[in-house]
Formats: C-alpha cells, sequence, structure tokens
C-alpha cells in the first residue's frame, strides 16, 4: 500500500502546474500586447532587449538544475534532506554567483569604454533582474526538488504580472529606466515566492553537509546536455541567419520555434511536477515509479498533441489574427515546428527516465545526436528551404535527441 502511495499520479500537483502555465499565458499576453503600446516603439526596443537579456540569463544559469534537485533530494528524509539541500544550494549559488560576476563586470565595463551606447544604469537594473532572476530559479528548483510545487509553477506567472503591472506603472513617469526597473521588481517578486516555498526545507539544516556520491558529475553531465538541447531548440533563427537566408525567413523561423517551444516548456514543466515523487519511489519500485512517469506523460500527450494538430490545420488565421497578414508565409515553417512540440511528452519522459535511473550521460547522448541532426539537417535544408529548412532541422534535431536518449538508455549502465 505504501508503495502505491509513493507512485500514485500526483493529479492535484499537474493540474496546478497546468493551470500555472494558463495563468502565465495570460501574462504572456499582457506583456506582448498591452506593454509595446504603452512605451513607444523606441522605448520597447530597450526594454526587449533587457528582458531577454535578463531572463536569458536566469535561464541558462538553471540548466539541468530540476533533474537535479529532483534526483538528489527526493530520495532522502528529515534532516538529511535539509542538509543535503543547503549545501546543494550552497556549492550551486557559488557557481551561478562567479559566472552572474563575471558577466556583470564585462557589461559595466562595456558600458564605460562606449559612453552613450549604453547607460550604466540601465546595465545596473538589468544585471539586477538577472541576479534576482537567478537566484529565483535556484530556489523554485530547490522547492520542486523537495515536492512544494508553487514556487515552480507560479513562478514564471507572477514575474510576468509584476513586470506588465509595473511597467505600466512606472514608464509615464520615468521612462526607459521604470521599464527595465520594472523588470526587476517582476525577478524580486519570484524571489520572494520562491524563498518562502523553499525555507521550510532550510530550516534546521546544519551548515556542512557532504553531498551523495555522483551528484556534482550527475550537475555537470545534466547541465552539459541542456546546454546542447538549447542548440535544437534556440537555432532555427540564428540558422537562417548564417545561412543567408534573408531577414524574411529569419523571423519566420523564429516565430515558428517560438510557438513550438512554448508548447514544449508548457508541457516540459507540467511534467517536472511528478519527478521528485518519482525519483523517492524508485528507490523501493522502479518499475512502479517508472510506470507512474509514463502515465504522466500519456497525460499530457493527451493535451498536447491535439492542441499541435489543430494549431496546424489553422496556421494560417492563427498568424493572421495575432501578427497581421504579412506573417502567412512563415505557416509553412509552423506546421513544421508544431510536430517538433508534439514530441514534447516523449523527449520529458526520456530525460526524466535518465534522471531517476541515474543515467545524466544518456541526456548528454541524446543531446549530442539531437545537435549533430539539427545541424546535417540545417546544412542541408535551410539554403534551399529557408524557414521551414530550419523548423525541418528543429524537428529533426528533437526526433534524434528523443531517439538517442531512449536508444542510451536501453543499454546496460
Amino acid at each position: 500500500m505504501t508503495d502505491q502511495v509513493a507512485v500514485a499520479l500526483p493529479r492535484r500537483a499537474l493540474l496546478g502546474s497546468a493551470a500555472g502555465k494558463g495563468i502565465e499565458a495570460l501574462t504572456l499576453a499582457a506583456l506582448v500586447l498591452l506593454v509595446p503600446r504603452a512605451l513607444g516603439p523606441a522605448d520597447y526596443g530597450g526594454f526587449a532587449v533587457g528582458l531577454a537579456v535578463a531572463t536569458g540569463i536566469a535561464t541558462a544559469t538553471g540548466i539541468g538544475g530540476p533533474a537535479l534537485f529532483a534526483r538528489v533530494l527526493a530520495p532522502l528524509d528529515g534532516t538529511r534532506r535539509g542538509d543535503v539541500a543547503r549545501a546543494l544550494v550552497l556549492r550551486i549559488g557559488r557557481t551561478r554567483a562567479g559566472l552572474l560576476a563575471a558577466l556583470g563586470a564585462a557589461a559595466l565595463v562595456g558600458a564605460l569604454l562606449a559612453p552613450g551606447s549604453v547607460a550604466p544604469l540601465h546595465v545596473a537594473l538589468v544585471g539586477a533582474a538577472a541576479l534576482l532572476g537567478t537566484a529565483a530559479t535556484l530556489l523554485s528548483q530547490l522547492a520542486l526538488g523537495v515536492e512544494r510545487s508553487v514556487a515552480w509553477s507560479l513562478r514564471y506567472p507572477l514575474e510576468n504580472g509584476v513586470i506588465v503591472a509595473a511597467a505600466l506603472a512606472l514608464h509615464p513617469s520615468a521612462g526607459l529606466d521604470g521599464a527595465l526597473a520594472a523588470i526587476a521588481l517582476g525577478a524580486a517578486a519570484a524571489l520572494v515566492l520562491a524563498a518562502a516555498t523553499a525555507a521550510p526545507a532550510l530550516r534546521g539544516a546544519r551548515r556542512r553537509a557532504d553531498l551523495p556520491a555522483g551528484a556534482l558529475r550527475f550537475a555537470r553531465l545534466q547541465a552539459a546536455g541542456g546546454v546542447l538541447t538549447q542548440v535544437v531548440h534556440r537555432g532555427a533563427a540564428p540558422a537562417c541567419a548564417l545561412a543567408g537566408a534573408g531577414a524574411v525567413a529569419t523571423g519566420h523561423a523564429a516565430i515558428a520555434a517560438g510557438a513550438a517551444l512554448a508548447i514544449t516548456y508548457a508541457v516540459v514543466q507540467t511534467m517536472l511536477v511528478a519527478l521528485p515523487g518519482a525519483a523517492r519511489a524508485h528507490t523501493s519500485d522502479p518499475r512502479a515509479a517508472e510506470r507512474m512517469l509514463r502515465r504522466t506523460a500519456v497525460w499530457c500527450a493527451c493535451v498536447a498533441v491535439p492542441a499541435c494538430a489543430v494549431a496546424a490545420l489553422a496556421a494560417e488565421p492563427l498568424l493572421a489574427g495575432a501578427l497581421g497578414e504579412q506573417f502567412g508565409g512563415a505557416a509553412g515553417a509552423l506546421r513544421i515546428a508544431l510536430a517538433a512540440a508534439a514530441l514534447a511528452p516523449l523527449w520529458a519522459l526520456a530525460n526524466q527516465l535518465a534522471a531517476v535511473r541515474a543515467r545524466p550521460g544518456a541526456v548528454l547522448a541524446g543531446a549530442a545526436a539531437g545537435a549533430a541532426a539539427f545541424a546535417w539537417t540545417a546544412v542541408l535544408a535551410v539554403p534551399g528551404s529557408g524557414a521551414s529548412g530550419a523548423a525541418a532541422a528543429m524537428l529533426a534535431g528533437v526526433a534524434a535527441t528523443t531517439a538517442a536518449t531512449s536508444a542510451a538508455l536501453r543499454r546496460r549502465a
């Protein structure tokens, strides 16, 4: 009976995560539709760059973190979990802080050497947003690892909502300075939520504790696989630009890949709430734990695959309604990219199985195969097919990543 409870499908957490993604979609719509009108073209351009830099840094520094915290912390109980959680946060926090310090110093030096191009205040505001966002990412990953998923599910809806409200409130009096400050305020709100959610796991923890054997190796391999995966997920538009496909094709590739990634990460982040429970149960009943992960993937596939199919059938009117008739040429690329998004449940499942089996090498092998498939397909297809070729490279990369990770898992450790 205990094992059955431990590996039950976490319906409440999954529904909560899905609801968070629904709220996030609304806040993203406000970020895309309301903020540009309020800021105007010039200030919105600076705001968009600052937002992309701050969120990109916070996301990049957190690659591999959810699987690491879930795999290391979930099987532990009592004070041991708190001690290891504190040690893990301190170790990873120092690494991320060092990276941020180096990036911040480089940005400030650049601003001082090229006066007038970027204001030092703007660099400081974006840097503060990146620092706060990185800390929020770290603590929300910790909260996920100890099965407290509120911060994980609501972090981005809260952050986006605060950014929108603060930008609309501050821009009339402070201009671009106020809009950039809004990004930092959003990250600060996310940090408060993450800290409040993660605090019980750290309360009473010892200052010194040894990490479980292999934890740092797991972290390094997981992060390396995540970096290679970003080549597949983010490489469509750069591939068009590098191939000389033209600005229009590059824009269409960015639209197609962006839509596919929105669905992909909604699926992945929803499925991740099941990983800590599966990692904990895997120590006593591996088969039952993995069955639960597979049921979670099926649950998500039943939503994601029909959504991708409907979006593919309605690609032209969706693009025209959201972006205007001039973007109708992106429909072909969007359909191909949506096929990649439909594979998200399988891709996420393969990564989660690798996590609970402590096989980060399988994730790295799959990501390397996916990056190679993306590059090869892009070289062959983009020069002749433009955005559709870039989307085909994305599809090939995701399919190869999923297949290669699954194949690596079938081989003996």
